[in-house]
């Protein structure tokens, strides 16, 4: 115990001495002093193979989960913790955030392990386990007062379900938007013709060598910004390549979901290219009446509307007892009301 204590508090000062070293700048004067200037570099390239030794040694050896950084935390109230998609950062939640602001939450969005500002380990797997893990380290980190709503987006909402069955405790309510849920669907053709083009394509994915540059980028890269909204750079590659390989293709999900005991939502786009929108009830069981089903007209990406509708479903985990309108009622409410207008301008005609 007193080495653990010994270690992290070494590990703590050397991280605050190597913050010190990359930001205090003397450039007038290592230009006449180029000795000091050799002798800072190798200060700060011994510092930095120490906190990578000491990173090993912490987190891979004794099993320590990292830290996440957090894009946002603000407000008072029921925690509500968002988790991004693979291939983001926290700030993707920026009209859920600002929505949820107005209300009494106290909202905390991540940036997951391996994005963001986070950290970005090179020895590690990044499967659902190593970024759940980090998430509930955070997520303890924040002393909630009592168990919260978690909010995820594409592989977030993976990594949230594994939070969910890890420590149920801790989670009230999941809402789910745009899950790339690939196990456990209905054995039809038109599931395993897109099954077999989606692994395909991320195949090709992981043997794709990206240019990293905004002047040569190829066709597909800018296709993958425009479509999926994906931020990939030379550090988040291969955490991307990892967690597409050990969290997306390889994914707990589908069974995760039928030990879950708390309620969820589940969100899915009616244009969103990525993933398969199956029937929860097929999925998950006829007898699952935990998990209510929502169809929206949305991409991908977390519109402004998506984000309304996302809010709504948070709004509806705190306060159960309200009466709950979904999409379709609206939908046949409006068709009604047109109808009516149509009748009594007709009576009026006639």
């Amino acid at each position: 115990m007193v080495a653990a204590c010994m270690l992290g508090t070494f590990l703590a000062e050397s991280s605050a001495l190597h913050c010190i070293v990359r930001k205090v700048r003397f450039r007038s004067v290592l230009s006449f002093h180029p000795k000091l200037h050799s002798s800072i570099q190798a200060s700060s390239y011994t510092i930095g193979m120490a906190m990578n030794f000491f990173d090993k040694l912490w987190h891979q050896k004794f099993k320590r989960p990292h830290h996440l950084a957090k894009t946002v935390d603000t407000g008072t109230g029921q925690t509500v913790v968002l988790l991004h998609g693979i291939g983001r950062s926290g700030q993707v939640w920026q009209h859920v955030v600002e929505q949820l602001a107005k209300l009494p939450y106290r909202v905390v969005a991540f940036d997951l392990l391996g994005f963001g500002a986070s950290p970005k380990p090179d020895w590690l797997e990044y499967d659902v386990d190593d970024h759940a893990q980090a998430v509930l380290a955070s997520i303890q980190q924040l002393r909630p007062k009592g168990p919260i709503i978690l909010v995820g987006h594409s592989m977030g909402c993976l990594v949230a379900v594994r939070v969910a069955r890890l420590r149920p405790d801790l989670t009230k309510h999941l809402v789910l938007y745009e899950m790339p849920l690939y196990e456990g669907l209905p054995q039809k053709k038109r599931y395993r013709l897109r099954l077999d083009l989606y692994f395909k394509m991320y195949e090709r994915i992981l043997g794709y060598q990206p240019t990293f540059s905004v002047e040569t980028a190829k066709l597909a890269e800018r296709l993958a910004g425009r479509i999926a909204g994906f931020e990939i750079t030379k550090a988040t590659w291969q955490p991307f390549v990892k967690s597409l390989r050990h969290t997306v293709m390889k994914q707990t999900a589908a069974a995760d979901i039928k030990q879950l005991p708390m309620p969820m939502d589940v969100i899915y786009g009616s244009y969103d290219m990525l993933v398969i929108r199956g029937k929860p009830q097929q999925t998950f069981g006829f007898d699952n009446e935990r998990i209510a089903s929502h169809t929206i007209r949305a991409r991908h990406l977390i519109s402004k509307s998506a984000s309304r509708f996302i809010v709504g479903r948070i709004e509806d985990a705190e306060h159960p007892d309200r009466v709950k309108v979904s999409p379709l009622s609206r939908k046949k409410k409006v068709a009604a009301s047109v109808k009516r207008a149509q009748q009594a301008a007709r009576r009026s005609r006639a």
